[in-house]
């Protein structure tokens, strides 16, 4: 997924940047759209329950009843198959996450909602790390370039997460500069994480680390000027 390789042809550096593998095309009639999640399912169980080495194209086909051709026609590698599935749940933990931290209690704090952003966040990375560690490491190594601003994505994921949180506990916030103290607890969430992931993934399933994380934000959000 993530491969680069400087060049200089002509006295100038070229960063060659392999991107993420993704489906041949998008289903859009309501019979390939149950195809295509039933592959997402199908891949996701084995992938979960027996491991990577386990989720061969062959597999595939017989445990979802989907005829190789067909799987073809939307992923054209198992790689392709994961990216979609990696992304479904992505997309499902942030929902949860929004959707958990405007229900919290009003007798919650700004503490509660860190801590809460942390753990939903950092159960994603430890869950993918030891699903798929080859796919979690080189997933991990693009999306540090796009937050870099290295690399453009195809699509982008807002702050939505950061700006609940803001939104939700407005009162805690005692920092003047919002927009900053925004754009650190953003970048904070997303590479700190990721960082342990890559470099000391026993972290990610250590019970003290999100608590940890969550003091170190609260602490920015709420120490005034």
């Amino acid at each position: 997924m993530t491969k680069y390789i400087r060049k200089k042809p002509a006295g100038d550096d070229i960063l060659h940047i392999e991107l993420p593998a993704k489906p041949r095309k998008r289903p859009r009639q309501e019979r390939s759209v149950m195809l295509v999640d039933a592959l997402k399912k199908t891949g996701w169980d084995i992938l979960e329950k027996e491991g990577r080495d386990a989720l061969s194209l062959d597999r595939l086909s017989l445990r979802s009843g989907v005829a190789v051709s067909s799987i073809y026609e939307y992923f054209p590698t198992i790689e392709a198959l994961i990216t979609a599935i990696f992304e479904d749940y992505r997309g499902q933990a942030r929902r949860r996450l929004v959707e958990e931290l405007r229900a919290l209690p009003p007798s919650a704090k700004l503490f509660d909602g860190v801590l809460l952003i942390m753990q939903i966040g950092i159960a994603l990375l430890h869950k993918w790390s030891q699903v798929d560690r080859e796919f979690f490491t080189r997933s991990s190594h693009y999306e540090e370039l796009v937050r870099l601003d290295l690399v453009k994505p195809e699509f982008t994921w807002t702050s939505v997460a950061t700006n609940a949180l803001m939104e939700r506990f407005p009162d805690e916030i005692l920092v003047r500069n919002r927009e900053k103290a925004r754009f650190l607890v953003y970048q904070t969430i997303l590479a700190l994480p990721r960082a342990m992931g890559l470099m000391k993934p026993e972290y990610l399933g250590e019970p003290d680390t999100p608590l940890l994380l969550a003091r170190m934000l609260h602490a920015l959000l709420t120490t005034p000027d």
